[in-house]
């Protein structure tokens, strides 16, 4: 308290200073039409910064919390939508009857980890069994494949990507219909090769490449890639192409989830008649 009172008495002659501009500050204002209003008009500038700033800050603390919200609302437009239904047949016209059957749900998850750098790359993700994510479902980026589940814990997931050396998907060339797999090369996450494709493919720079629907981990017609380069190796073939990915893994923050209801169904199909063909 005693240094508190040696600082006042030994600046007391500018403290003094500066009370007098501050009352006399205060008096022009209070006194003069012109002066007040331009005194309003700067604190309310003011005001309106100190407002603003603070709502930019608040909005991006909000960030996290508004993309979960908006994963869950596409994750939720998504399971209402075509994609999510197989059509039964042709003679009924009624969205709800049972024309659709529904096959797919999407559910949405965050990212938590990825790695891009290396050649056999994983990227996890903050939703494990206990949210009924199962080991080979299919997981994708708005309408984008990003790869498919190979490990779950309770409440986290691990995901093989397009770019993981290990990991193939069957695709097709949207235009003409041809069909193929898609692999990477190990060397830049933004491209991959496109093998086994046939000669009539005909394929073109620009062409959109987009899954077959052949796996039980995508629906058909989720991009995959665009091609840039395409080639037939002397003594082969089949095309191989370079392909630019749609999914910018660098950028992933939230990814859907595919849950197939009739996985299942079609595996023990196929098993059965594998068994029988090797009786």
């Amino acid at each position: 308290m005693r240094i508190f009172w040696q600082l006042i008495y030994r600046y007391h002659v500018f403290l003094i200073f500066i009370g007098l501009e501050v009352l006399a500050f205060a008096l022009l204002v209070r006194n003069n039409n012109y002066q007040r209003a331009v005194a309003l008009h700067s604190a309310n500038r003011i005001t309106g910064e100190l407002y603003a700033r603070r709502t930019a800050i608040s909005e991006y603390l909000r960030l996290q919390s508004i993309n979960e919200e908006l994963a869950k609302e596409n994750a939720d437009l998504r399971n209402q939508s075509g994609d999510a239904f197989q059509k039964l047949g042709d003679q009924i016209y009624i969205f709800e009857d049972t024309l659709y059957l529904r096959r797919y749900s999407f559910m949405p998850a965050r990212v938590v980890n990825n790695s891009i750098n290396r050649v056999n790359n994983y990227i996890t993700i903050d939703k494990g069994s206990a949210s009924g994510i199962r080991k080979e479902m299919g997981v994708i980026f708005g309408e984008s494949a990003v790869g498919i589940v190979k490990d779950v814990s309770e409440h986290f997931a691990s995901i093989m990507p397009l770019i993981n050396n290990n990991f193939a998907l069957g695709i097709k060339l949207k235009r003409s219909g041809a069909f193929g797999r898609v692999i990477w090369t190990g060397e830049d996450p933004t491209l991959a090769r496109v093998i086994e494709v046939p000669r009539y493919a005909n394929p073109s720079r620009g062409d959109t490449v987009v899954t077959s629907g052949y796996s039980s981990y995508f629906p058909e017609g989720m991009n995959v890639g665009v091609i840039e380069n395409y080639k037939i190796p002397e003594g082969e073939d089949f095309y191989e192409i370079d392909i630019r990915l749609t999914t910018a893994f660098h950028e992933l923050s939230y990814v859907q989830v595919i849950q197939d209801f009739l996985n299942e169904e079609q595996r023990e199909l196929e098993l059965r008649s594998q068994q029988d063909e090797e009786q």
